[in-house]
């Protein structure tokens, strides 16, 4: 499936621009975002907003970076930020941890506030395995607005069918409507099986196959982690 949001095994946040620092929050004001963002901009460091999800194996104060990434300043100087604001010192994840991947001197900084600790937020892509009927991916926004993408399996066309939609999520049930066909998925924790072995991953398995255009929806969509 080469159009689909290629290797979405891995989320790859940043590409070859300047470097900068990725703020990822979960469960601030958007006061507090924009006091943090300003003072990491004192840094020197072009800071934007990210809307991934926090990966629940990361503590409440994290810094992603890549395996060569050596400004240990920098570093020290984020955790000064942190601390001044009350906040943990941060705990350093290299390689692909929670699959997010930044390339060169790109930073991601993960701050979750610990009251929403347990609080699940489904990842912003699924996409299936082992789908018998299609190879497709499901990007869960931040505004709540859904896509749909897949392509038929054995078709030789390359056609990527596209839906527009909305989600919602609660109590471990993701809903999704796109035009006059939907489906509820029910979170399950599972292995799956990848080229490394087994792996965890957030399996939304449909409470209910239906007969519709979009059968796909009757597949599992998941988030493996590598």
């Amino acid at each position: 499936m080469r159009k689909i949001l290629v290797a979405l095994s891995l989320l790859a946040l940043a590409a070859c621009q300047s470097p900068k620092i990725h703020l990822v929050t979960q469960g601030y004001s958007e006061g507090e975002r924009e006091k943090l963002k300003n003072e990491f901009s004192q840094l020197g460091m072009q800071v934007v907003y990210s809307d991934v999800t926090i990966p629940q194996t990361f503590p409440d104060s994290s810094v992603a970076i890549n395996p060569k990434f050596n400004n240990l300043e920098l570093i020290k100087d984020i955790d000064a930020i942190l601390q001044s604001n009350g906040l943990q010192v941060s705990r350093e994840f290299r390689f692909s941890d929670g699959n997010h991947v930044y390339t060169g001197e790109n930073v991601g900084v993960y701050i979750r506030n610990p009251e929403t600790a347990n609080e699940y937020a489904p990842p912003p892509y699924l996409r299936t395995q082992f789908c018998k009927l299609a190879d497709g991916t499901l990007a869960l926004n931040k505004n709540n607005s859904a896509v749909l993408e897949f392509e038929f399996n054995n078709d030789d066309s390359d056609q990527i069918i596209t839906h527009h939609g909305v989600w919602k999520f609660n109590a471990n049930q993701l809903s999704v409507s796109f035009d006059h066909f939907g489906q509820t998925f029910t979170l399950v924790k599972e292995m799956r099986e990848t080229s490394y072995g087994d792996r965890p991953a957030d399996v939304f398995k449909p409470k209910q196959k239906k007969e519709s255009a979009l059968g796909i929806l009757n597949c599992d969509f998941m988030i493996i982690y590598i």
